[in-house]
């Protein structure tokens, strides 16, 4: 953790004074907390350029990691994908003792918020405009496999997935899973050895979920938070999407598929793939919840325990 209070002890002026160390010279009326996320502490400043997005880190106060965020986000743009633009960022800031970002405010309704209310011809629309947006995000190549910034490279999406798994890896208990740790450790480096070894790096996104896609007038108007993006298999990107959008709503993903598809055609491995993704997205998502919230971890364990069942 970083150390800074809870939210709602940091007063307006701490906030305002962040906000003009990133953006000297913007004029604030306003400045209010706003309850979104967990990794970040946000608040929302009105000023005479807008409303403006005042974020600090929580978790990973390291402020390489959002000068990663903000060179995804630009990555994303230059593909076409609507994003948020920023406006200031200072890596320690004196007011808040932490990174300090500062972009403009997304008006609109995040479409978690808004999916109870979406019929099913909606529904289809958004999984259509979003299978556009994430094929624009995967078309997008990158030049190796990591980080956009180039601080962590591999040449080849073989020995990244590796990489990627043993440090997943080095995280979880002994007793993981019914065949320990080991066990699933060599089931899943044989099924990275399968993976075609001249796989190309895409531009991934790393936490496609409804929370993190803005509608306004019931269309897709913004993606956010690439803070977890990078030049990777993009088949990693499946794990999220199928957990928290398709397998609530199975109709939707053939039409994901064809729109997605016809922006980033898919490969014929693509299903083998995908159901890799699936399995590093269930280790990665266990061994985050054993870490910060152990009662989500043993589904994701189970879905590891599934993956098993099926992999020779």
């Amino acid at each position: 953790m970083s150390g800074l209070p809870g939210q709602e002890m940091v007063g307006a002026d701490v906030v305002r004074s962040a906000l003009g160390e990133a953006c000297p010279g913007v004029r604030v009326a306003g400045i209010r907390g706003l309850d979104a996320g967990f990794t970040s502490r946000q608040w929302v400043a009105d000023t005479d350029e807008g409303p403006l997005l005042v974020k600090t880190p929580v978790r990973d106060p390291d402020p390489e990691h959002l000068r990663r965020l903000i060179a995804t986000t630009r990555r994303a743009a230059d593909g076409g994908v609507p994003v948020v633009r920023f406006r200031g960022f200072v890596p320690r800031s004196a007011a808040l003792g932490a990174p300090v970002l500062v972009q403009e405010y997304q008006e609109g309704t995040p479409a978690d918020a808004a999916w109870a209310a979406m019929d099913s011809g909606h529904r289809l629309r958004f999984a259509t405009d979003l299978g556009q947006l994430v094929g624009r995000i995967h078309a997008c190549s990158g030049p190796w496999f990591g980080d956009v910034l180039g601080a962590e490279k591999y040449p080849d999406i073989r020995r990244f997935l590796h990489a990627l798994v043993d440090s997943r890896l080095g995280g979880a208990p002994e007793d993981f899973t019914s065949v320990g740790r080991d066990g699933l450790a060599a089931a899943m480096h044989r099924a990275v050895d399968m993976v075609p070894a001249d796989a190309a790096p895409s531009l991934t996104h790393g936490d496609l979920w409804r929370q993190n896609v803005v509608l306004r007038a019931g269309r897709i108007a913004c993606l956010l938070d690439f803070e977890h993006g990078g030049y990777a298999d993009r088949f990693l990107d499946f794990g999220k999407l199928d957990e928290h959008i398709f397998n609530g709503f199975p109709d939707g993903r053939a039409a994901f598929l064809a729109a997605y598809g016809e922006v980033c055609p898919l490969p014929d491995d693509w299903e083998s793939r995908v159901r890799l993704g699936h399995a590093i997205h269930a280790l990665s998502m266990s061994v985050y919840f054993l870490r910060w919230t152990p009662k989500w971890a043993p589904q994701y364990v189970r879905e590891l325990e599934q993956w098993l069942s099926t992999e020779p």
